[in-house]
């Protein structure tokens, strides 16, 4: 019985090593803007159908300031905020660097709560949407989305803005 055991554990471990040396755990392809498309183009398709009202761009003092993201954390960034009180619209893209994806999930993340914090005893509609809120991450690409118009479902809204992003990208699994 106990020789059956140990000869299992053997064979398994010996298909485990077989499969590795095959290629068996192979890591999947990251995904990858398609070619010829650039963050820039994505976050401007998507404020072109759910723009950011009253909207300033994401510069550096915005990364590091606002979002408290270091530039040494990130390849590339582009993204809209709103300038205006009454409006809750954060549309944001970064390409962060390898090892530092949750890093920048996490600040956008922190952002996204930070906007909910200042619509929770303010315009209802616009805590609503910041609810509805998303951070997306894809391979090395993390996006924030709050955008959508209050009148129209506001998870429809995001989903919308979502399918754009992942319709620029290769490689999705």
């Amino acid at each position: 019985m106990m020789l059956k055991r140990i000869f299992s554990a053997a064979l398994a471990a010996a298909l485990l090593l077989a499969m590795t040396a095959c290629g068996g755990s192979k890591e999947p392809p990251v995904p990858t803007l398609k070619e010829g498309v650039t963050l820039q183009q994505v976050i401007d398709q998507v404020n072109e159908s759910y723009p950011v009202a009253m909207s300033a761009a994401v510069d550096e003092t915005v990364l590091t300031d606002l979002l408290g993201i270091s530039a040494d954390d990130v390849e590339e960034y582009a993204g809209y905020i709103t300038m205006v009180m009454v409006s809750s619209d954060n549309l944001i893209g970064i390409k962060a660097k390898p090892d530092k994806v949750e890093t920048v999930q996490k600040a956008l993340e922190s952002q996204r709560d930070t906007v909910i914090q200042t619509f929770e005893q303010y315009l209802p509609a616009q805590l609503d949407k910041a609810k509805a809120g998303k951070v997306v991450t894809i391979g090395n690409y993390v996006f924030l989305l709050i955008v959508g118009n209050t009148d129209k479902d506001l998870s429809a809204e995001i989903a919308g803005a979502e399918e754009l992003i992942r319709g620029n990208f290769d490689n999705l699994t």
